[in-house]
């Protein structure tokens, strides 16, 4: 898997069909937290990337703050809106995110669904890593 800048994607003939396709744009906010959203985790590493044949395209890279957050993240998406009549999303562009931190189980990954004109919100549970006696368990 190649991986690139969205500035280095901007370039490439997947962009011109993609931006086409998804000429509008959502905002996403990720909220970082373990023990039942009860306590934030800040310096954890969002990395949201796309996808495109042999090409892994990075978005957005980024640190949470002290309140486990980063917000107003702006992703290209779909400009069609929710159907009226049955509130059913008619067109989403998906996204992968990837968040990171020492001390935490390796990665986590969330696929994330944005929307023209929507602003999302993804949480992201952190789930401590343990070690006993030299072995490392993931606490779930």
């Amino acid at each position: 898997m190649n991986l690139m800048s969205y500035e280095e994607f901007k370039k490439t003939p997947n962009y011109k069909k993609f931006i086409e396709e998804n000429h509008g744009m959502g905002t996403l906010k990720v909220q970082a937290f373990t023990a039942y959203q009860a306590v934030p985790i800040s310096d954890v590493e969002i990395v949201i990337t796309k996808d495109f044949g042999n090409d892994r395209v990075v978005f957005f890279e980024g640190y949470t703050n002290s309140s486990g957050v980063i917000e107003n993240i702006k992703l290209p998406a779909s400009d069609k809106k929710y159907d009226p009549v049955t509130l059913e999303p008619s067109g989403h562009t998906l996204y992968d995110l990837t968040a990171i931190s020492e001390g935490y189980e390796t990665i986590k990954k969330y696929n994330v669904d944005m929307y023209n004109g929507i602003n999302s919100v993804q949480y992201v549970k952190m789930i401590p890593q343990v070690e006993l006696e030299g072995v490392k368990f993931n606490g779930n």
